[in-house]
C-alpha cells in the first residue's frame, strides 16, 4: 500500500451488512489509504432495498469478517478473538443493531480498547446507543442537529461528542451540460432520489407531484431508488391524476446521471441525518427543496443552494417553481450558487481529514 509505515493501528468496524456506494465503506477504504489497518465485520443479513458491496478489496487482504448467522453468545466471543488475534485498538460500532448489546461483554473482555458509535440520524438504534453508552469513549454525529439530540440525552461530557459533516466527490457529482435541445425547451423536471422506506417519504413527493401537476402542468417528475416501499410506489403512480407526468426510474446505477436528469431535487423526509443526496445535488448543480427535519436545515440556505420546505407547503412550492419557470436567468443563478455551496462546504477531502483525526486520537500514536 502506498506510503505504508512499519506500524499500521488496527480498527475493527462493526456494519449490518455492506452497501455498494456507502458512506461508511468509503470511510474506511479511505483509511486504509492512509495507514490505518481496517477490518470489517459483518452482523447481518442484508436489509431489502440495498444493493450490496461485496467488498472484495477487503475480502482479497483477509480483512473482511463473515460475521451473519452467528448467536450472540458466540458472537461476543468472536468479536474479542478478533480484537485479541489482530491487536485491534479501536472498535468502530457503525449501525449494527445487533452489536450494541454484545459491546459491554466485548469491553469486559477487552477493557484497553477503545469504542466509538457512529449515529447518523434519531432512528430506533439511536436509543441503543443509550442504553450502552457507558461502553462507548465517545459518539460520532454529522450534523449539530444530532449533537444537540445527543447532548440533552447524555451523560457524556461534550468533549466525546464530535460532529463531522459529511462531504462528496466533486469531481464525480459536478454540473453536465444538456445535449438535447436549447435552454427552455426541454421540459422543467422535479425529482426524488433516495431509499423507498416511510422515513423517506416517498409518498409524500407523489402527493406534491400531484398538487404541481394541477397547477403548473408543464411539469414533468422522475423518481429514483429502491427499497421495500417501491411497490407501492409505483402503484400509487399509475393511479395518480398525474401519472402520465410521473416517472418511476427504480434503483440508479449513478446517482449522478440521475441527478443530470433533474432540474430541482426534492427531499421530502420525516426523518434523516445529513443526506448525501443535498449535497450531491448542489454538486451537480441542481438546487433543493428539504424538508424542515434532522440536518437538512443545515444544509440549505435558503435562496442560495435551495428552500426548506416541507412538501405539503404546496402553494409556497408552487409559487416558487412557476417563478423559477418564468424567469430562466433567475433560476440558473441559483444553479450555479448550488455548485458553488457545494464546493465551499461539502468537500469530502475535508470529512476523511476529520474522521482520520477522530480515529487517531483513539489510536496509539506507534
Amino acid at each position: 500500500m502506498a506510503g505504508s509505515t512499519s506500524f499500521r493501528p488496527a480498527v475493527l468496524a462493526l456494519l449490518p451488512f455492506t452497501v455498494n456506494d456507502s458512506l461508511q465503506l468509503a470511510i474506511l477504504r479511505e483509511m486504509r489509504q492512509r495507514d490505518i489497518d481496517v477490518f470489517i465485520a459483518v452482523l447481518e443479513q442484508g436489509s431489502g432495498g440495498y444493493t450490496a458491496d461485496a467488498a472484495e478489496d477487503f475480502r482479497s487482504d483477509q480483512r473482511l469478517i463473515d460475521m451473519r448467522g452467528l448467536k450472540i453468545s458466540k458472537s461476543v466471543n468472536f468479536i474479542s478473538e478478533i480484537v485479541a488475534n489482530f491487536k485491534i485498538e479501536l472498535l468502530l460500532q457503525v449501525g449494527a443493531p445487533s452489536a450494541y448489546c454484545q459491546i459491554p461483554y466485548v469491553k469486559e473482555i477487552n477493557p484497553s480498547v477503545k469504542i466509538i458509535d457512529t449515529l447518523y440520524n434519531r432512528s430506533a438504534h439511536s436509543l441503543d446507543h443509550f442504553l450502552y453508552e457507558k461502553c462507548f469513549d465517545a459518539v460520532v454525529v454529522e450534523s449539530q442537529d444530532m449533537r444537540g439530540f445527543i447532548a440533552s440525552n447524555t451523560a457524556k461530557a461534550d468533549a466525546q461528542i464530535h460532529v463531522i459533516e459529511s462531504g462528496i466527490d466533486l469531481g464525480r457529482f459536478s454540473p453536465t451540460t444538456n445535449l438535447e435541445g436549447e435552454p427552455g425547451q426541454k421540459p422543467f423536471v422535479v425529482g426524488y432520489l433516495g431509499r423507498m422506506s416511510p422515513e423517506k417519504n416517498p409518498l409524500g413527493f407523489v402527493d406534491l407531484a400531484e398538487r404541481l401537476h394541477q397547477v403548473i402542468p408543464e411539469l414533468r417528475f422522475r423518481i429514483y431508488g429502491e427499497g421495500p416501499m417501491a411497490a407501492q410506489v409505483s402503484a400509487r403512480i399509475a393511479s395518480s391524476s398525474a401519472s402520465k407526468t410521473i416517472v418511476f426510474e427504480g434503483f440508479a446505477e449513478s446517482s449522478a446521471a440521475a441527478l443530470a436528469e433533474i432540474d430541482v431535487l426534492v427531499v421530502p423526509s420525516k426523518l434523516d441525518g445529513r443526506p448525501n443526496v443535498i449535497m450531491e445535488a448542489n454538486g451537480c448543480g441542481v438546487p433543493v427543496i428539504g424538508a424542515p427535519v434532522g440536518g437538512i436545515p443545515e444544509l440549505i440556505v435558503p435562496g442560495v443552494n435551495g428552500f426548506v420546505l416541507a412538501p405539503d407547503r404546496h402553494i409556497e412550492i408552487t409559487d416558487l417553481l412557476a417563478r423559477w419557470l418564468a424567469d430562466p436567468m433567475e433560476f440558473a443563478v441559483i444553479q450555479a450558487s448550488s455548485r458553488s455551496m457545494a464546493e465551499k462546504r461539502f468537500d469530502r477531502s475535508r470529512m476523511m481529514d476529520a474522521y482520520e483525526a477522530v480515529y487517531r486520537r483513539f489510536l496509539p500514536a506507534g
